[in-house]
């Protein structure tokens, strides 16, 4: 309320931050009417930041979900509390990386599939992919894929790691360990022995979402990862196969605690072969 009615003074207020005012001498019947406009206005804002607030915790939600369908739940919310926004998130995302890659394949399943009914083929694939996703995310690894009975994860990304290789191998060994339950199974129900192949390498890779506008895959994509796949198809039932260069780091990670096999192997794509550090992973 105020006795300065002239033009400059009334823009003087609303830049000052006053919503409404009112010139002396004040009417009864205006100031309750100003006073039932401003009180709308108050409730409609109060609304509107609600809902403001609403959809910016349902938009970190989603974000957070679409994560933890890749990364431990943990990793998902450190990665969401470092960063101001989706976008940011999505485009620190995209970019290259040095990278431990992991690939883990089921054994004998082709043949396991052929003798169990069809309807127990998916339920069977879904015990094996959980227990491993479980084993990737206590390492806090990324599940970069899973494609028929094979799995793609990656270590260093999307947060930096120092012991990314120890992660990977640590994670293999644990696949491994956590399946064997699972295989002596359908072993005993089945009469068919499965295992699970690792193929471990690190080096540059590039990562980011790849693909259609209708169908997008948070991915990695280079030589390590190559390598790796090339490695976990030369490995047989329960053996991990580190590359050259995830190797290189591997007395620090193991400190001497695993005898270490090396030997060569010719892949795919290599003119020569490459010397790979082998590790047998024993179930029990």
């Amino acid at each position: 309320v105020t006795a300065l009615e002239d033009h400059d003074s009334r823009v003087r207020g609303i830049e000052a931050g006053a919503d409404d005012f009112l010139s002396k001498p004040v009417r009864r019947e205006e100031l309750i009417a100003r006073v039932k406009t401003l009180r709308r206005l108050h409730e409609t804002r109060k609304e509107l930041e609600a809902r403001r607030l609403a959809a910016e915790v349902q938009r970190k939600e989603e974000i957070r979900k679409a994560f933890a369908r890749y990364i431990s739940p943990r990793l998902a919310e450190r990665v969401l509390r470092e960063s101001r926004g989706s976008e940011e998130v999505f485009r620190n995302l995209s970019n290259r990386a040095a990278v431990v890659a992991l690939f883990a394949d089921l054994r004998g399943f082709t043949r396991l599939s052929e003798t169990v009914p069809v309807s127990s083929i998916v339920p069977m694939l879904n015990q094996f992919f959980t227990e491993l996703t479980a084993a990737a995310h206590d390492n806090e690894g990324t599940v970069f894929s899973m494609a028929g009975d094979s799995m793609l994860v990656g270590f260093n990304v999307p947060v930096p790691q120092a012991d990314a290789t120890g992660r990977a191998v640590a994670t293999g060994r644990a696949m491994i360990q956590r399946f064997a339950p699972i295989a002596a199974r359908w072993q005993a129900q089945h009469g068919l022995a499965t295992g699970i192949g690792v193929g471990i390498e690190a080096g540059e890779v590039v990562v980011g979402n790849v693909g259609a506008p209708s169908f997008m895959s948070y991915t990695i994509i280079g030589d390590p990862v190559n390598v790796a796949a090339r490695l976990m198809q030369r490995a047989e039932p329960n053996e991990i196969l580190i590359g050259p260069r995830a190797s290189l780091s591997l007395h620090d990670v193991l400190g001497g605690a695993m005898p270490l096999e090396r030997r060569s192997v010719s892949l795919k794509g290599k003119a020569e072969p490459v010397e790979v550090v082998s590790l047998k992973v024993s179930p029990a």
